[in-house]
């Protein structure tokens, strides 16, 4: 039987800021150029693959306050560095559905009219992004700990990618790095996948080509104070 999720328990989190109370609907679409390569002499249309390409469209309402959703889009607009975005598929527990986005926003728009709340739309593309899973919800987290394993459903010889949005903290020193295992039972750490140390609010999107195995988890060490923060993974499928 099929297993449906509601769409009212999706979480939006946008560079080091959780949205997901401003929202109302989320987009994500992955799209494929194919190119026709018919010849002389064939009776039916041949075509190959060409380059993919993602986008995400989110619509809800307009709040001017600080930190709230319309300074954090305006405030990229125009920028040249690419911003994080998860859309998390009934929310962010791990082992969730989620799909990444290493977004630059193409247009936002406010909606205005007489008769409702004022609106809000706005649109992304990126050259990087993922379907992944959750591997933290978004907690506010003060310990020292390894993180129960997601299953991946198989390795991944090609490496992955992997967002981290820290939406607060309290004087945090705190490094994150991903593990991963075949058995569910041994661990190592995966070369050069660790995010940089957290010691404010921030994201970040790491990435390595090195193989990640079945089973993913996070290797916490918390130094001092405490922070606010979750983690999404996607292996790369190419």
């Amino acid at each position: 039987m099929p297993t449906f999720i509601a769409g009212k328990d999706n979480k939006i989190l946008f560079g080091a800021y959780d949205l997901t109370s401003y929202f109302n609907s989320a987009n994500f679409s992955r799209e494929q150029a194919v190119n026709e390569t018919t010849t002389f002499g064939s009776s039916q249309a041949t075509y190959i693959g060409g380059i993919e390409s993602a986008s995400a469209s989110l619509t809800g309402f307009w709040d001017g306050g600080s930190d709230a959703v319309d300074e954090e889009l305006q405030a990229i607009i125009g920028s040249a560095s690419a911003t994080p975005l998860s859309i998390y598929q009934g929310g962010d527990t791990a082992g969730n559905k989620v799909v990444l986005l290493n977004s630059k926003i193409q247009n936002y728009t406010i909606d205005s009219s007489v008769a409702d709340a004022v609106g809000i739309s706005a649109t992304f593309t990126g050259d990087n992004f993922g379907n992944g899973k959750s591997l933290y919800a978004l907690t506010n987290t003060s310990a020292t700990a390894n993180t129960t394993a997601v299953d991946m459903g198989a390795s991944s010889s090609l490496g992955g990618q992997a967002f981290l949005h820290c939406t607060a903290h309290s004087t945090a020193n705190i490094s994150v790095k991903i593990q991963s295992s075949a058995d569910n039972s041994s661990f190592a750490d995966v070369s050069g996948f660790a995010f940089t140390d957290l010691s404010g609010i921030t994201s970040e999107r790491i990435a390595t080509t090195n193989t990640v195995n079945r089973y993913v988890r996070l290797a916490i060490t918390v130094t001092s104070g405490s922070a606010t923060f979750s983690v999404g993974y996607a292996h790369n499928l190419k």
